[in-house]
């Protein structure tokens, strides 16, 4: 047996271990799920452009960690964003499309905590990863724009409702960066999430 198959096996069997032992607790501090929701986002510009909120989409998962009425919150979601761009002259507008792997960690308390329903405050970071955008597309800003930075961070605030094993969740997200070093933009978005914990 080579090193590779040895090092899987063994991954394999404490990841089993550690789920036993966790599942043999009551109530489970470690929750895993899907998510899933919309976006509302804006790209502000400027050089006489506007900009206006579009939807987008995004989906993936989350792992979330209780300790009472505190919570840690981890996800991994592939997000497309949009925003609407119009020159000031001009009647036209193009919508301006970006798509990226985005992983919040958040940190969130309880307000309500009953065993078959909670509300819940959170707030935290997200670090976001560029996969492809189309904003060069728009040739009157290209020159000016040139491309978004792969890496990104920006924050988040929230409040959410969790019915048995079902969430939603109303977020703020704001950039905390420029998406590009030659363009002075930062991202704000507004996101409805619905989610579903596995275990």
């Amino acid at each position: 047996m080579n090193m590779y198959k040895l090092v899987l096996l063994t991954t394999i069997f404490l990841v089993s271990l550690i789920s036993s032992k966790v599942n043999a607790q009551s109530p489970l501090p470690i929750h895993v799920g899907i998510k899933g929701g919309s976006n509302y986002s804006e790209l502000p510009v400027t050089d006489g452009f506007s900009s206006k909120y579009a939807v987008g989409y995004f989906a993936g998962a989350m792992a979330r960690f209780d300790f009472k009425r505190f919570y840690i919150q981890n996800e991994l979601l592939y997000s497309e964003k949009s925003s609407k761009i119009e020159k000031s002259s001009l009647s036209t507008s193009k919508n301006a499309k970006w798509r990226s792997l985005e992983m919040p960690l958040l940190i969130g308390y309880k307000v309500i905590d009953l065993s078959t329903l909670n509300v819940r405050v959170f707030g935290g970071g997200v670090y976001s990863y560029v996969l492809d955008e189309n904003i060069s597309s728009l040739n009157q800003l290209k020159n000016s724009y040139n491309k978004f930075d792969k890496s990104n961070i920006s924050y988040q605030v929230g409040a959410g409702v969790e019915m048995w094993k079902f969430t939603i969740d109303f977020t703020y997200q704001g950039g905390l960066n420029n998406v590009s070093k030659e363009f002075n933009s930062k991202v704000n978005s507004f996101n409805i999430g619905v989610g579903y914990f596995i275990f």
